[in-house]
């Protein structure tokens, strides 16, 4: 891990998460700071705002972990699943947001000259860039810091692309992922409609929407398509972004539903998302392991058979010629 590259990312999560967390805290105290209307006011004092705050700041206290744990020796030490759980869930929530959120920013100045989103109407301006930029600057950080981890500590597995999935694995993964994928481009581009995400109708948003959904598509298609075969660390790279996407994004939905009260046909979708990209991902690199550990263990035969042919040899060889 390049010790100059750490110095900056933590810095980066730092100007991140402490504004953050600053603002939080001043809500949760009952401030009205950064409130446009009394709308602002009821809506952040309201029980499920509370329990929102608090949740988004313990979520911010978890990245910061992460994040010192990427960048300390010890860290390689830890369990493997800790780690995964930890990555994949800040990558989840947010690669869309580090991906398509500017773009959609861009596109909604162009056609409004503003970049509110639509749950943020009364609030200022600022709150916008203030959250929403500083998930942009962890995002950063955390790829980043994870990236250099996952080389140093899963070499081996990510010299390799996945291998082609089985049918069954790629039933799992399409049966979630694909209606998935499918509706939050389709919601992105012509609208939420009353079926999709109620409240997300901003270009900025829909722009996100559009980002969800071909990241949970490539993230099943990527061990499919042989075309990235030559470039196996983009392609573990595109299947854990999908995956871990298609598997955090239909709960974000749910939670922050507009007013609480998510659409019918986000909690299906995310029922089916949510275990089928977990379950694809992780078959996907079990097979990979498992082919790690078979060429690791015909290459200890290999070379056992050799060692002892040599050995056979020496010892059989007539006296004159010891």
């Amino acid at each position: 891990m390049r010790p100059q590259i750490q110095p900056i990312a933590l810095g980066l999560v730092a100007v991140a998460v402490v504004p953050y967390m600053v603002l939080k805290l001043l809500w949760l105290s009952g401030s009205t700071i950064g409130m446009s209307e009394p709308a602002a006011v009821a809506e952040v004092q309201s029980t499920r705002m509370v329990v929102g705050n608090i949740v988004t700041m313990l979520l911010e206290l978890l990245a910061v972990g992460l994040a010192v744990a990427l960048t300390r020796p010890w860290g390689l030490r830890a369990p493997a699943w800790i780690v995964l759980c930890l990555a994949g869930g800040a990558t989840g929530l947010l690669a869309p947001i580090l991906l398509g959120l500017p773009l959609g920013s861009l596109i909604q100045f162009a056609v409004r000259a503003d970049v509110h989103t639509s749950g943020m109407d009364n609030m200022s301006p600022w709150v916008f860039a203030l959250a929403y930029g500083g998930f942009g600057l962890l995002a950063i950080a955390i790829a980043v810091l994870a990236w250099q981890y996952a080389l140093i500590r899963w070499e081996r597995v990510l010299a390799a692309p996945p291998r082609f999935p089985s049918a069954r694995t790629i039933t799992v993964g399409a049966l979630g992922m694909l209606p998935f994928g499918t509706a939050m481009v389709w919601w992105g581009l012509f609208g939420p409609g009353e079926a999709g995400p109620q409240a997300m109708d901003t270009p900025s948003q829909r722009t996100a929407l559009v980002v969800t959904g071909l990241l949970c598509i490539a993230g099943l298609m990527a061990p499919i398509l042989g075309a990235m075969t030559q470039w196996p660390r983009t392609a573990w790279l595109v299947t854990w972004v999908g995956c871990t996407t298609a598997a955090l994004q239909g709960p974000t939905q749910l939670l922050l539903a507009n007013g609480g009260d998510p659409t019918p046909a986000i909690a299906l979708i995310t029922v089916l998302a949510t275990p089928a990209s977990c379950g694809y991902g992780l078959l996907v690199l079990r097979q990979r392991i498992l082919d790690t550990s078979t060429t690791d263990f015909d290459k200890a035969i290999e070379h056992s058979a050799r060692d002892g042919s040599e050995s056979h040899v020496t010892l059989g060889a007539p006296r004159g010629e010891r």
